[in-house]
């Protein structure tokens, strides 16, 4: 379940970028939104291990955390490169 829900995540996160690249909005307000949008998931799992970090796995939660805010990065910024082929293409 938990692959299921992260491979989910991350095709959620191409999705975003590729949408946000086709908005009309001021590129500032689109990497706003792409913060915005990317930040929740992560900040789940990395705050708890910020706060308590003498807690068991805590260590496990903030890397799975950093991962994840790393990838979404990247998917958002591979579905905005992967809008801007395929308009320039056009």
């Amino acid at each position: 379940m938990a692959k299921i829900l992260t491979a989910l995540y991350l095709v959620m996160m191409l999705a975003a970028g590729w949408r946000l690249f086709g908005l009309g909005w001021s590129r500032g307000i689109k990497i706003v939104t792409a913060v915005a949008v990317l930040l929740p998931l992560p900040l789940l799992l990395i705050l708890p291990a910020l706060m308590q970090p003498q807690r068991p796995f805590a260590d496990l939660l903030r890397a799975i955390g950093l991962a994840l805010l790393v990838c979404g990065a990247l998917c958002i910024a591979g579905g905005w490169s992967a809008a801007w082929l395929r308009a320039r293409r056009r």
